[in-house]
């Protein structure tokens, strides 16, 4: 993750970095670890570089150490084994930083610039480069503009399909011209695609619980469905192979590694320190990059990309697989995030924002196996039930269709425009109210038949406006969760004082439409418990949600 500042000059590598790997001692071999963790702290010093430094920051993965020193950053590895990696020695470190080098510069934009030793000053203090023992290796790389990253540009909302689409003009040739045959296929076959996957869910099966990434009842249905996509898809990996499609990819390849400079995208950081996870289906390549456009919200993107990437590399087979691979490349992302949990060095926030970056991927990875799904809302006007409809991400892909703006446009009224809600005249009447609920059924089959999953945000105070949509579940063959919000009466007549003011709220309901539906409210009793999620209306979205998808997981046993 060579970026930082806004500092993006493309540099030349410089003589010190081109000829410092030939000019040190030989190997120090009183460095033992507890020097290593010293090597970080010494690198902060600006005088411990080959160049004009003002100053040093740092940032730290599970893996690796990065130093921001004026146009260039420093990459060191830990001395870490987790298994699918280990950097413990000094010779598998310089190694894996050559193979960082090589396989990076295979990306147009130099940022990758060369392997350069850490040395001891005979006063005790470290520098890059240069005469002395040696205490580790780095990969210098020249500093991206972080302004420029692809996920900062989605933050900003300054990405478009004319974006994507340059980015695929990079990326099809490069995956038509990256390594296959020999020595990569190998790792596309069937059986190595499950010795992957497989071990990602093994992986994960400690991380379940309240401390983990996801409940027991999630890790059981992604189980369920690897097992189950690994069966049908088996002959599928297999004709991937003898088409060509298994390359040396990036096997990284996600917004935070994609930089957008005047000469155009420029990709980096792929992964070095497992052929296993870099030789794959250039399917599963670009099924990261649209995974991590679905977890940040960009549905749309995500489809783009992947219908581009098809049309330019006349890859028809991918739509075979690329669900697969997607789902697969969200649990990496949970077991990455589920590494760092076991960092000692990780302070309480930092592991809380770990753990809810890695159920967020788990989520993910949920929504897949059970979409398309029916979702409805359940409760009392003030409630909070449309605060969470809109919220929630689960379904992932889910088209939210709120009773309030059904009913509004049903009228030919703009959603904002307040108008008299006393009871059962106006749009308030029986027939409204039944032809609005007809409308939402109606829109919920269109998109369930499409494959879309849909959360139906309104009250269902009764059974009977409940059951046609329970039917609609039940026939198209979906799971449903009815998300019932029943928050304390204080609360809710707070939020109706305090949305009364709100000019965008679409909902007309007050104090008076609320005592009059909890006399009339019906408690969906008649639901299976399984189908129903309880919320007070005050839990965090992201417990709600999770709580949603455990419902739906159970649904589809």
């Amino acid at each position: 993750m060579p970026k930082q500042g806004d500092s993006g000059m493309i540099m030349d590598p410089s003589d010190e970095i081109a000829s410092a790997g030939n000019r040190h001692e030989r190997p120090d071999d009183s460095c033992s670890r507890g020097n290593l963790e010293q090597l970080p702290e010494g690198l902060m010093m600006p005088d411990a570089y080959p160049h004009q430094v003002d100053a040093v920051t740092r940032q730290e993965t599970h893996i690796s150490w990065l130093f921001f020193a004026g146009d260039r950053v420093y990459k060191v590895k830990k001395p870490v084994d987790l298994g699918f990696l280990d950097f413990t020695t000094t010779e598998l470190r310089k190694y894996f930083c050559e193979e960082e080098v090589r396989l990076n510069q295979r990306f147009p934009g130099g940022v990758h610039l060369g392997v350069v030793p850490v040395v001891r000053r005979p006063n005790g203090s470290i520098k890059i480069g240069g005469p002395g023992p040696l205490v580790d290796w780095a990969v210098a790389m020249r500093q991206l503009p972080a302004r420029r990253m692809l996920d900062r540009l989605l933050e900003r909302g300054e990405v478009d399909n004319g974006l994507l689409d340059r980015l695929v003009d990079v990326l099809v040739p490069f995956h038509a011209a990256a390594a296959t045959g020999v020595g990569v296929d190998a790792y596309g076959t069937p059986d190595a695609i499950a010795r992957l996957a497989r071990d990602n869910i093994e992986s994960l099966a400690s991380r379940t619980g309240p401390a983990g990434v996801m409940s027991p009842a999630l890790h059981g249905l992604l189980a369920r469905e690897l097992e189950r996509s690994l069966g049908e898809l088996r002959p599928v990996f297999a004709w991937r192979v003898e088409e060509g499609r298994v390359r040396e990819g990036h096997g990284d390849l996600h917004s935070g590694n994609i930089c957008y400079e005047s000469d155009g995208p420029v990709l980096y950081d792929c992964i070095e320190f497992s052929r296993a996870l870099r030789c794959c289906d250039v399917a599963a390549d670009i099924a990261f990059l649209a995974m991590d456009l679905d977890a940040r919200g960009y549905l749309g993107f995500s489809q783009y990309l992947l219908r581009r990437y098809l049309d330019r590399s006349e890859d028809a087979g991918i739509s075979a697989v690329i669900g697969f691979y997607k789902s697969y490349r969200a649990l990496v992302r949970a077991k990455v995030a589920a590494l760092r949990l076991d960092e000692p060095a990780l302070g309480s926030e930092e592991r809380e924002e770990a753990r809810r970056e890695g159920a967020r991927y788990a989520r993910l990875a949920g929504s897949y196996a059970v979409a398309p799904a029916l979702v409805l809302t359940c409760g009392l006007p003030g409630s909070g039930k449309s605060w969470l409809a809109s919220r929630i991400d689960v379904p992932h892909d889910a088209r939210v269709l709120r009773s309030d703006v059904v009913r509004k446009r049903l009228a030919g009224i703009p959603p904002s425009t307040r108008v008299d809600s006393e009871l059962e005249s106006g749009l308030y009447t029986p027939d409204v109210k039944a032809r609005t609920y007809a409308e939402l059924l109606r829109d919920s089959e269109s998109y369930l038949r499409a494959g879309r999953s849909v959360i139906v945000d309104a009250a269902f105070m009764r059974r009977e406006e409940r059951q046609p949509f329970m039917d609609l579940a039940r026939d198209s063959g979906v799971s449903v969760a009815v998300l019932w919000v029943d928050a304390a009466d204080a609360v809710v007549r707070e939020r109706l004082l305090r949305r009364a003011d709100d000019p965008n709220e679409a909902s007309d309901a007050d104090e008076h439409v609320y005592d009059w539906a909890r006399k009339v409210f019906e408690p969906p009793t008649e639901i299976d418990v399984r189908s129903v999620v309880l919320a007070d209306g005050c839990e965090s979205p992201e417990q709600v949600s999770a709580n949603v998808l455990d419902c739906l997981a159970s649904e589809s046993r």
